[in-house]
């Protein structure tokens, strides 16, 4: 047996295992999903309140959503200074690429300030015009700092960083999945039904839930039926990112460093998982598919950009 066999023999089973561990967990959940959810949300939660009272559930609501932000904002910083020494038309796309930094940049704080602001009951200060210019101030000011402290380094790095960046936008905007999928699905979180006391709304991820046109009437307010899949999840598990750093950094390369580069983005995605159960905001198949996403996409556009399309690189 070839080695090249004897690899592709090892990639077929490790994707075997992985569809039967999460076909399994998945089962799981679809018999268990509420029983999980009243046995670890319920105890953070207070009548009258929507959010969770408990610590860790409104750290991991505030923060959980930054590696997608921030893995992005790095990539555009890599497509501007790419796009900055290119010639002829190419080099416009630096202004388009900056500005995309600077949103993505702005997202990272904006986000996170969104949650909090949720959370303490004081969500219309993100209709004042100098919070927004305050998120875009700092949205810019990451952008020119990586840019002016790092722009060297990426240029000289190119060859590995440019594929890099390219694995990191088409993982980041396989989010809009989750954005497409959350709406028509229109499940109800454990949460909302706990604020309403009413837990006949609960309907499996796998079945559209009618809950918002009967609830909608009564002024609640739409993020109650958002619950499938987990969007927190799938932006923690951008973490996974990680995952390629052996196939782009020769010091990645040993043993210990590849487990971590597995282990590390698991371990934070399976916290921001438990979390967001914890805090009533999804059930556990709304963060196992919600994860699941984000890995998936990361290893197939590890696969295309690192592996198949890896030469035209360089």
């Amino acid at each position: 047996m070839t080695d090249q066999m004897r690899k592709r023999r090892k990639h077929i089973m490790a994707a075997a295992a992985f569809m039967l561990i999460f076909g399994g967990l998945l089962a799981l959940a679809t018999i268990f999903d509420l029983q999980v959810s009243f046995l670890l949300a319920t105890p953070n939660l207070v009548e009258g309140r929507y959010f969770s009272t408990n610590f860790c559930c409104n750290l991991v609501e505030v923060a959980a959503m930054a590696p997608i932000w921030g893995f992005a904002t790095f990539a555009a910083c890599i497509l501007t200074v790419y796009a900055h020494h290119r010639t002829g038309p190419g080099r416009c796309l630096q202004v388009f690429f900056f500005g995309l930094s600077v949103f993505t940049g702005t997202f990272f704080l904006r986000d996170m300030m969104k949650y909090l602001l949720q959370i303490t009951d004081r969500e219309d200060v993100m209709e004042q015009i100098w919070f927004n210019a305050l998120m875009a101030a700092f949205g810019l000011l990451v952008t020119i700092l990586v840019l002016a402290l790092a722009g060297g380094r990426i240029q000289a790095h190119m060859g590995v960083l440019l594929p890099f960046a390219l694995v990191i936008v088409g993982s980041c905007c396989c989010f809009l999945f989750v954005e497409l999928i959350k709406n028509p699905v229109g499940r109800m979180r454990f949460r909302a039904m706990h604020y309403i006391g009413d837990y006949s709304y609960y309907t499996p991820w796998y079945r559209v839930s009618d809950a918002r046109r009967l609830l909608g009437s009564l002024g609640f307010d739409r993020d109650y039926f958002k619950s499938f899949p987990s969007g927190h999840t799938f932006s923690g598990s951008m973490a996974c990112l990680m995952i390629p750093f052996p196939d782009l950094f020769g010091s990645w390369r040993t043993p210990k460093r590849k487990v971590l580069s597995y282990v590390i983005p698991i371990v934070y995605t399976g916290t921001v998982a438990y979390f967001r159960v914890a805090a009533g905001a999804h059930f556990f198949s709304d963060v196992l598919v919600g994860g699941t996403m984000g890995f998936v996409a990361v290893q197939f556009f590890r696969y295309l950009f690192l592996h198949r399309l890896r030469e035209r690189f360089k």
